[in-house]
């Protein structure tokens, strides 16, 4: 384990009881509700330091969504975890320009909003959504907030973010989960080349979560892992990339404590100052949080 405080940079709490969440009912794992307690136990010896919040993908329609709600209740949890510094809702970008008046009562009511993520991963049509012209510009509105935009894809549709990111030219974004690699499909040539030419772009980080997800849930190795960590760095550098949780989704696969175990076995040999910006400082940097 890091010898210092980490910052999760990708939690995820919900409640059914609040809010609706229709792709998790009748789940096995995720169809119940999991509240920052339940972080608190699973994180076990980690010493964490500060978490963002990441979106549940809680219902919406073409013309709404439970984008403030979601922003409250996460609100309401850092009262009792003072630890969660930032959130990062979903808001309606596909709306162009038209959803600035979301945009704009996050930024005026809640400070804790960093920026917007939205799942085009399970959009009906991911390349028309992404690649719209409203949808572009939705993102770009973020720059007059000073908002970061986070991408959610899977491997296969990565060709599509390639696309996406040369028409955000300002806002600072960051790709979540690798952008989903196909580890259980030993597609490590591919994500080579996705994230060699992502890494072009100044403007985007990467996020290092998720992997044992990505691969066979039960049987899964630390070899098989491990190229897809090193690919990572190889192409963005330790500048640019980001330590994350994604706890409960991880449970999936593995656990809070596996995972940053593999992560210190893979960075074995990383310098003081290397180690710290994964697991803290780019965080806090990218983030904003002020600590």
């Amino acid at each position: 384990m890091p010898n210092f405080p980490i910052i999760d940079t990708h939690l995820h709490i919900w409640d059914f009881d609040r809010l609706d969440y229709s792709a998790f009912k009748g789940h096995a794992l995720f169809g119940r509700s999991y509240q920052i307690e339940d972080y608190q136990r699973d994180c076990e010896s980690l010493e964490i330091e500060a978490m963002v919040f990441l979106e549940c993908y809680a219902d919406f329609s073409a013309t709404n969504g439970q984008y403030i709600e979601e922003v409250k209740y996460v609100e309401e949890s850092a009262k009792r975890d003072p630890r969660i510094r930032g959130i990062v809702p979903m808001a309606p970008l596909e709306w162009g320009r038209r959803a600035e008046s979301i945009l704009e009562e996050m930024y005026d009511n809640h400070p804790s909003v960093k920026g917007i993520r939205r799942i085009v991963e399970f959009d009906d049509n991911p390349r028309e959504l992404t690649l719209s012209s409203n949808f572009i510009e939705g993102v770009n509105t973020l720059e007059k907030f000073g908002y970061h935009f986070e991408i959610n894809v899977n491997h296969t549709q990565m060709d599509i973010v390639r696309e996406f990111v040369k028409r955000i030219p300002n806002v600072p974004m960051i790709l979540d989960h690798c952008g989903k690699p196909g580890i259980a499909e030993g597609e490590i040539k591919q994500y080579k080349e996705d994230v060699a030419e992502l890494s072009k772009h100044p403007n985007l980080w990467i996020k290092l979560s998720d992997l044992p997800v990505e691969a066979d849930h039960e049987n899964w190795t630390y070899d098989d892992v491990k190229p897809y960590i090193d690919a990572t760095i190889e192409a963005f550098g330790f500048d640019r990339i980001i330590y994350a949780g994604d706890y409960p989704i991880c449970l999936q696969a593995t656990t809070l404590t596996r995972w940053v175990e593999v992560l210190d076995r893979a960075l074995a040999g990383s310098s003081d100052e290397e180690l710290r910006k994964f697991y803290r400082n780019n965080a806090n940097k990218f983030y904003r949080l002020g600590l």
